[in-house]
């Protein structure tokens, strides 16, 4: 055999090797497009992400709105994505149906998205991941039902309007605290930011306006944070339930500051979301829904939560 010839066999055989790689062997860029990276979900939830795309031999372009209502941000930021011609893109909404415009315009460019958690309001996402949202409602109406006695007064710190997280955990709550406490009245439902400062400004309202409330509601763990600093500094005693499990929360539950957290596995969401980004951008079947089940925290069981798929490490910034 010739030198000629011999190196033909070897080009050919380094071909056919490069062509048996699977598809993700070739780097793809993963845009992630987030409400808010100062929250303690969005950072969970952009570790798993970044674990998985690292795992996966993918690059990720990391896009923060900065806030729940800079729906124009976010809307300029998945503009960028399309330019920039990225091979899929997770996103979570800032809201719904304000990005739905261009998150089908990246679409139609031929870019996969998947929703996570608060997804754009479109049917054509190619997955869409999830916690269990209305269930862990649920799980926080019947906590604080059995926390405040099954009677009195109660608040809702319900979330941001127009965010399906927010919304879907609202109504479970609503629905399961009906059946688990028909004698509990709602006194008073708040829409604000999903942020503590806007958690505290309301609270420290509600302190004097409804000064005999039994318990509140709280959709994140940053809103009860707010509430549980304000009902302190007026000296008045009342049961909080939150959902997610920041170091916030698992503080607060250490010290009876709140009364349970109904959570999500947060860092499984984003490595879920970036598992179905990656197969979407290799043109691989992808699963249309996936959604991961809610679990309910208590003083009581919280040192045996297996944290790995709920919160990034306290050392990690995204």
């Amino acid at each position: 055999m010739t030198f000629l010839s011999r190196r033909s066999l070897l080009l050919a055989s380094i071909a056919a090797a490069a062509l048996a790689q699977p598809a993700f062997a070739q780097e793809k860029t993963i845009g992630i497009a987030v409400p808010n990276l100062a929250s303690s979900f969005w950072i969970s939830a952009v570790y798993g992400m970044e674990s998985e795309a690292k795992a996966g031999g993918a690059k990720v372009l990391k896009l923060n709105a900065g806030g729940d209502a800079n729906a124009s941000q976010q809307i300029a930021q998945v503009q960028d994505l399309i330019q920039r011609k990225v091979s899929a893109i997770v996103i979570g909404a800032t809201n719904g149906d304000a990005v739905k415009p261009i998150v089908e315009r990246a679409i139609e460019a031929g870019i996969p998205v998947i929703g996570i958690s608060s997804p754009p309001n479109t049917p054509k996402l190619a997955s869409l991941v999830s916690a269990d949202h209305a269930d862990m409602g649920k799980l926080q109406a019947e906590c604080l039902a059995k926390a405040v006695g099954g009677k009195g007064t109660v608040a809702m710190m319900a979330g941001p309007a127009g965010q399906a997280w927010s919304d879907l955990r609202a109504k479970g709550f609503r629905e399961a605290l009906a059946k688990a406490a028909p004698d509990v009245k709602i006194v008073a439902e708040s829409r604000l930011a999903d942020n503590r400062n806007a958690a505290l400004g309301t609270a420290e309202d509600w302190t004097q306006r409804f000064p005999d409330l039994a318990g509140i509601y709280a959709a994140t763990d940053d809103m009860a944070a707010g509430v549980v600093s304000a009902f302190k500094s007026a000296s008045k005693p009342v049961k909080v339930s939150a959902s997610n499990f920041s170091p916030t929360a698992q503080q607060m539950l250490k010290d009876g500051d709140i009364a349970c957290t109904s959570i999500q596995q947060v860092v499984a969401q984003g490595k879920a979301a970036m598992a179905q980004a990656l197969k979407a951008a290799a043109k691989q079947p992808v699963e249309a829904r996936v959604v991961l089940p809610a679990l309910l925290v208590t003083r009581e069981n919280v040192a045996t939560v297996d944290l790995s798929s709920v919160v990034a490490p306290a050392d990690y910034r995204p």
